[in-house]
């Protein structure tokens, strides 16, 4: 019998069932998770739909930018913040076990 595969690709799934197969995912990997939300908008429902389904469920969240690279404007200094403490608990290995990442 063959492994299962390190990686898996999941798109195209309603939305509502694609937190199910997130935590699905997450109880055979045994490991992050990471969903790509297309907007902020869809983020947030996945967050919700997450925290439904299952409280105790570890998420984490890497916020999109605001702003267009080379813009003359800065990034909200709050998700610039929240960037960087995603990046950092990444980093540092203070995110460890199963969680998902947004």
């Amino acid at each position: 019998m063959s492994a299962p595969p390190a990686h898996i690709t999941l798109s195209g799934a309603p939305e509502g069932q694609d937190a199910r197969l997130v935590l699905a995912e997450l109880d055979r990997a045994q490991g992050p998770v990471v969903f790509i939300a297309r907007d902020t908008r869809r983020l947030a429902a996945m967050q919700a739909a997450l925290a439904f389904f299952s409280p105790q469920t570890p998420v984490v969240t890497l916020p999109g930018w605001d702003c267009l690279p080379f813009d003359r404007v800065s990034p909200a200094a709050e998700i610039s913040a929240g960037r960087m403490a995603t990046l950092a608990g990444l980093a540092t290995g203070a995110l460890s076990g199963p969680f998902v990442l947004l």
